[in-house]
């Protein structure tokens, strides 16, 4: 073990040429996180190297690292398991982030009424029918179930629908179900349909394609077009669910398959006896190459005593320890254990599946304490853990109905008490930077009455932030700003993403999709435009009600005056009369009222 009192970087810079693992903690001592190398030196020197990395775990972590610790071992299946026993002891804030996922959809096919019913389960129930499946989403399951109705006519209605129709319903009409409700189809057809969904959901699609075609041919050759044109429907519901799918598999094995995306985000699937049965989804700290961050999360995914693991593991990319990962997953399911990255076929199919579910749940919008929001806004802004934070907007209308709106939340909770809106500049001009710029020194010339906010997140970046640090500046105020940047796709990786800029540096912390800081600032600038749009619509709707005041103007020519105008009525009163009236539908008389009306009320 080593460590001392050195710097940080002088730590990280002598660290062992051994096999080990290395402790970070912070500067009162606690642990932040914990990783493994076969040669420690070699690890660490990535975060030596990455100060101006925008990615913000890794951000966090360096800003609050402030010592190394070192534990050398004599084999890397040794740095292993002391890794797993540095783990549970310390549970350290940045390493993996584990969750289950809850079952996944099943197609259950109720076979205990004389007319089986269609429908999706998520857990199989003795003598409730029978189960296929499980598919790796609802839309997936729901997709195979109507194609099963387009094909085969079952009924997916309760029992008590079936037994109280006394016509058929409109899924009927549209060919999703035989009827038999109504003793639109017999006993025997219908029975021999069901037998037809158990062939396609057992992987049997060939013969029923070709029953299929030649029901087309026949029907078209004895010219009954409607009966060829229903065959044609079953036939492509059919080529549907025969398409290639990776839920189930010819082939009976057991293995799981993890996959990493760009973010850290991932996903662990399970396959059992050729089925696809769940996956396990979450977050670790991307600090290094892909191949180091699959070596973390093998280990985290199966420390957990009694987890099973399978004979074979799927990878992206074979970590460096890969043999003494093998050995120590050998050790702990009592049987040999494989790690494979494949490069090519089904395997590396399902690997890419892996990475699509892990990229899938960056949309998910998982809630959090605001203590643990607020730690992590601090951590980004470089301030205590903020309790009030304002958001600014600034909004217009081509250039015309200048506005700006302040939000205020308290402890992650709306104070509608304290938005304030605010008309810029008069108004006029399309100078955004302006506009911030005079709306910050309007929002701390009042920080004495309405307090100042400990966060204060402006909607834009770079420009607005300095425009915003230009006005703190010159009403003499230490303001604790930051600028949201939104994310624009196509406009590059690092502008695609939501970005938060901060005083002092050059460049954004790219702030991670699902997290709670990233949410929150979203929904608190998502807030502030909301309030500055209806503050636009608020001038608009009186501006209208300046021109219902003037005789035969009605709704078709209030329209035309507004957008002729862009809403600017003063602009609209000192036109020439001759050009007003030119306008479709207008006369010179009732432009000149309009304009006698506008120089009145303005």
């Amino acid at each position: 073990m080593s460590g001392g009192h050195r710097s940080f970087d002088e730590q990280l810079r002598t660290a062992p040429l051994r096999p080990g693992c290395y402790l970070f903690r912070d500067a009162g001592g606690a642990v932040l996180y914990v990783g493994k190398a076969r040669e420690l030196r070699r690890r660490v020197q990535v975060y030596r190297r990455a100060g101006a990395d925008g990615r913000a775990r890794l951000a966090e972590l360096l800003d609050h690292a402030a010592s190394a610790e070192f534990f050398v071992t004599d084999t890397e299946k040794e740095a292993i398991l002391l890794e797993d026993r540095l783990v549970k002891l310390h549970q350290p804030p940045l390493n993996v982030r584990l969750k289950d996922d809850k079952s996944f959809l099943l197609i259950h096919l109720d076979t205990t009424h004389r007319w089986a019913r269609l429908g999706l389960g998520r857990r199989k129930r003795r003598g409730g029918g029978e189960y296929y499946g499980p598919y790796p989403s609802a839309a997936a399951a729901r997709r195979a179930k109507r194609l099963l109705q387009k094909a085969f006519g079952l009924r997916d209605c309760s029992d008590h629908t079936l037994a109280n129709r006394s016509r058929a319903c409109l899924k009927h009409a549209i060919g999703l179900c035989a009827a038999p409700c109504v003793g639109a189809v017999g006993a025997g057809d219908y029975a021999a349909a069901l037998d037809g969904a158990r062939e396609v959901l057992g992987g049997k699609v060939g013969e029923r394609l070709q029953l299929e075609r030649r029901r087309m041919a026949q029907a078209a050759e004895q010219l009954e077009y409607e009966s060829a044109l229903r065959a044609r429907d079953r036939i492509q519901a059919l080529e549907a669910l025969a398409a290639p799918q990776k839920v189930r598999l010819a082939a009976d094995r057991d293995f799981d398959v993890l996959g990493i995306d760009e973010r850290g985000h991932f996903a662990a699937l399970e396959y059992r006896e050729g089925d696809w049965i769940g996956s396990r989804r979450g977050v670790l700290p991307l600090f290094e190459e892909p191949a180091v961050a699959v070596g973390q999360l093998l280990s985290a995914l199966y420390r957990a005593d009694g987890r099973e693991i399978p004979p074979e593991v799927l990878v992206g990319a074979l970590p460096e320890e890969a043999q003494g990962i093998e050995a120590w997953l050998g050790e702990r399911a009592g049987h040999r254990v494989r790690l494979r990255a494949p490069a090519r076929g089904e395997k590396r199919a399902l690997v890419r599946l892996a990475e699509s579910n892990a990229r899938s749940q960056r949309g998910e919008r998982p809630s959090a304490p605001w203590p643990v929001v607020a730690e992590r806004l601090g951590v980004l802004a470089k301030h205590a853990p903020p309790a009030v934070v304002d958001c600014v907007d600034v909004s217009h209308l081509q250039g015309k109905d200048r506005v700006a709106s302040k939000v205020r939340f308290v402890e992650g909770r709306a104070d509608r008490a304290h938005y304030r809106r605010y008309l810029v500049g008069g108004g006029e001009g399309n100078d955004d930077f302006a506009a911030m710029d005079e709306v910050v020194g309007r929002v701390l010339g009042r920080a004495a009455e309405e307090g100042l906010a400990d966060l204060i997140v402006l909607d834009g970046g770079k420009l607005q932030l300095d425009a915003g640090l230009r006005a703190a500046a010159a009403a003499g105020r230490e303001a604790p700003l930051v600028a949201l940047a939104k994310a624009r796709k196509g406009r590059g990786p690092v502008a695609a993403e939501e970005r938060l800029f901060l005083p002092g540096r050059p460049d954004p912390v790219i702030l991670e999709r699902g997290s709670p800081e990233r949410l929150f600032l979203e929904r608190i600038r998502d807030e502030a435009h909301r309030f500055a749009i209806s503050y636009h619509r608020r001038r608009r709707e009186n501006v209208r009600l300046v021109l219902e005041e003037v005789p035969g103007i009605g709704p078709a020519r209030r329209k035309l005056l507004l957008d002729h105008c862009q809403g600017d009525l003063p602009a609209l009163a000192s036109q020439p009369t001759e050009a007003l009236a030119a306008l479709p539908g207008m006369t010179a008389d009732l432009a000149q009222a309009v304009q006698d009306h506008l120089r009145k009320a303005f």
